[in-house]
Formats: structure tokens, C-alpha cells, sequence
């Protein structure tokens, strides 16, 4: 009887501990099948200062040229989990730089307009702890969409983000393309290595 007991209590704390491991593993996401950039240039200038961390967020409403659809916002995680891998292997900043600068995405807008798929986007680039940024670019990039039901004028419908991810992901993926150019362009320019403290 106590052996069944003991058995019980093991098997349970097995149990437990997968759930907990599989919960730690879900809370850092990391590119989906797809989502990473297939190739990433690696720098020629470099930033000194080391990377704390990426986000990607939906702008505040009265920011947003055309809010982010509910349908696409489980696509944040993994557009923040690409974006960080690519800068990563981007090499444009310096892991054992002291001083520490934050990338944060607003997604000003992700709209249809015809075929026409629209992400727009402002990374700016912080201190860390933010002040003003040292740092700012806006990307815009556009995707024609090849299974889109006559008709439809948004991506509201979760079935219309489905059908397309394809294109929906090449959007975000040519969005973080254009802003890793970007920001070696400014890693380039003399104040760009060496960001200027505020």
C-alpha cells in the first residue's frame, strides 16, 4: 500500500515538473517555422553597447495609423522572437559592451488596401533605463496577397490571417530586413558607434 503511495507521489512530481518546464519553455518565444530570416548580412559597423532587450507591441490607439488587427496579435511574440534573432546574428551589437540599449517595435499599422497588404512599423532604439530615443526609423512594407476572397477589407477575420501567413510573415520578415539596413546606417555614422549619452 505504501509502495503504491510512494509511486503515486513520483509519477506526481514527474508530472509537475514537465508542466513547469513545458510553462518556462512557452514564456521565450522563439521564431516559428518561417519566421526567421533565411540569411542576415553581418555587420560592418557595430554599436557599442550590448542588447537588453526587444519588444514589439501594438501602438496606443491614438498613435496607430490603423490598429493592429486582434486576429494577427499572437503574431507579436514571434515578430519580437525574429527580430531579436536577426540582430543577433546581425552582430551589430557588443555583448560585453557596459552599456546596455533596448529596441522596442511599435506596430503603427497592419491593413489591407485592395491585395494589398501594409505593415508599418516605428523601432526606435533606448537606453536602458529609457529616456529619449537614440534612434528612430519608420518601415514600411507592402505585400500583394494572393488568396484573398474578393471583397474582403480586413484582416480581422482570423480565416483571412490563416489563408495568408505566407505573405503576412514575408511582410514582417522584409519590415525587420529593412530596419537591420537601417541600423547599421546609423552604427556607420560616428555618433552611431558610440550612441550619445543624454
Amino acid at each position: 500500500m505504501r509502495l503504491r503511495q510512494n509511486r503515486r507521489v513520483i509519477r506526481m512530481r514527474y508530472a509537475i515538473a514537465g508542466l513547469f518546464f513545458a510553462l518556462l519553455c512557452s514564456c521565450t518565444p522563439v521564431p516559428g517555422t518561417g519566421f526567421a530570416l533565411a540569411s542576415v548580412t553581418p555587420a560592418t559597423a557595430r554599436i557599442d553597447a550590448g542588447l537588453a532587450t526587444v519588444t514589439v507591441e501594438p501602438a496606443s490607439r491614438d498613435r496607430a495609423v490603423y490598429p493592429l488587427p486582434h486576429a494577427l496579435t499572437p503574431l507579436l511574440p514571434l515578430w519580437q522572437a525574429a527580430l531579436q534573432d536577426a540582430v543577433t546574428r546581425q552582430g551589430i551589437f557588443r555583448p560585453d559592451a557596459g552599456r546596455r540599449v533596448s529596441i522596442i517595435v511599435k506596430v503603427l499599422e497592419f491593413s489591407l488596401s485592395g491585395n494589398i497588404l501594409s505593415v508599418f512599423a516605428r523601432y526606435q532604439l533606448f537606453d536602458d533605463p529609457a529616456g529619449n530615443p537614440l534612434f528612430s526609423a519608420d518601415i514600411m512594407s507592402n505585400i500583394g496577397l494572393s488568396a484573398l476572397a474578393t471583397g474582403v477589407t480586413s484582416l480581422d477575420d482570423p480565416a483571412v490571417a490563416t489563408q495568408n501567413r505566407t505573405q503576412v510573415i514575408r511582410a514582417i520578415q522584409d519590415n525587420i530586413t529593412q530596419f537591420l539596413d537601417r541600423l547599421e546606417a546609423f552604427a556607420r555614422q560616428p555618433y552611431g558607434a558610440a550612441p550619445p549619452r543624454p
